[in-house]
């Protein structure tokens, strides 16, 4: 009889302190929670910073890539421009020289072939133009050359970079959706946990109201002589209740362990999902933004169009010319239509960001 009532105080202890442990656990876990979300968001803040300088470094490497190209070729057209300037007044000194040659011009007459002079004149002429133009085609169609080269290799670097930022995009999107799965596994693992201990904890509790049971029986019975028989069959209960409480301990340990690594397998996966949990977050909001845009257009269009079918109403009861009542009606039936045309808009935009 001493060691009942000791007994019984055992198992409210142990049963305040399973309690206690339970309260400890669901506030660790909803510290780790508040943890796990802060992570995500400085997470999410990260990537956006990081995705916004690799863009524009991209837009900054474009942009000096044409300013170099157009540099380039304004340098290249100036030297061309100032080289065809400084050949042509060569060839006007050069003619006119031989213009204020009098000796020249007198040895021509004198030997009677001005013919003959101006012939070769102009073939000397002509065969220097024709070498002038030769080399500065030439020239020009180098230029142009490098200049289609350049444009080529700036298209090329701006196709590579267009197709690397689809990849990556493409690879967050993946890496969301499995981790989304992850993170509603682990979700589901840790409540069916949770419940498991919950009910673990029922049953202690059942196992205790057992046990007071038994002990008021006992002492109730304990006024009247017991003989041994009973005394052993009630030892032998306590015996093995208090076995079933030592498994439930060794069980409640084991799943405190199974808890404890979930919780960390939690923390590790919310942590690398932060980013993609911020991202869905930004486009739910977005997506709200445009239902409830759609929803005042659809509000919009209803208004007018109760306002075209009253007007058409009044205008039938007041008999106005034709002509006027088909301007308001083709006005009305455009705005009606400018109106839907927003809505659809709205609509498209809306299932492509839920896609």
């Amino acid at each position: 009889r001493g060691d009942r009532p000791d007994a019984l105080a055992a198992l409210q202890a142990a049963n305040e302190e399973l309690r206690a442990k339970l309260t400890d656990i669901q506030i660790e876990l909803q510290q780790e929670k508040s943890k796990v979300s802060k992570l995500e968001r400085e997470k999410n803040q990260e990537v956006k910073q990081i995705k916004e300088h690799e863009q524009h470094k991209s837009t900054v490497v474009v942009t000096e890539l044409k300013v170099k190209l157009h540099e380039d070729k304004m340098k290249e057209l100036q030297a061309v421009r100032e080289a065809l300037l400084r050949q042509h007044e060569a060839e006007l000194l050069r003619v006119i020289k031989i213009k204020d040659n009098p000796e020249t011009l007198l040895n021509a007459v004198r030997d009677g072939a001005p013919d003959k002079v101006k012939t070769v004149l102009l073939s000397e002429a002509k065969e220097e133009a024709k070498k002038g133009f030769e080399v500065e085609k030439i020239k020009m169609q180098q230029e142009i050359s490098e200049l289609k080269g350049a444009k080529k290799q700036v298209e090329e670097a701006l196709t590579m970079v267009i197709q690397a930022d689809k990849i990556k995009a493409a690879e967050i999107r993946s890496v969301y959706h499995l981790h989304q799965e992850e993170i509603t596994r682990i979700k589901r693992e840790c409540e069916r946990e949770i419940r498991r201990l919950v009910h673990h904890r029922e049953l202690r509790g059942c196992v205790q109201f057992l046990l007071f049971h038994r002990i008021s029986v006992c002492n109730t019975c304990g006024e009247q002589q017991l003989d041994e028989k009973d005394a052993r069959r009630f030892q032998l209960k306590i015996a093995e209740l208090s076995g079933i409480i030592r498994k439930l301990e060794d069980r409640n340990a084991l799943l405190s362990e199974e808890r404890n690594e979930l919780l960390k397998r939690l923390r590790e996966a919310e942590s690398q999902y932060k980013p993609i949990l911020d991202k869905n977050k930004r486009l739910s909001r977005k997506n709200e933004e445009l239902s409830h845009a759609l929803r005042r257009m659809e509000n919009k269009l209803k208004f007018v169009t109760q306002e075209n079918i009253a007007m058409r109403q009044r205008t039938g009861a007041i008999r106005r010319p034709s002509s006027l009542n088909d301007l308001d009606h083709s006005q009305e039936e455009r705005e009606v239509d400018f109106l839907r045309l927003q809505v659809i808009e709205q609509q498209n935009l809306i299932d492509e960001l839920s896609k």
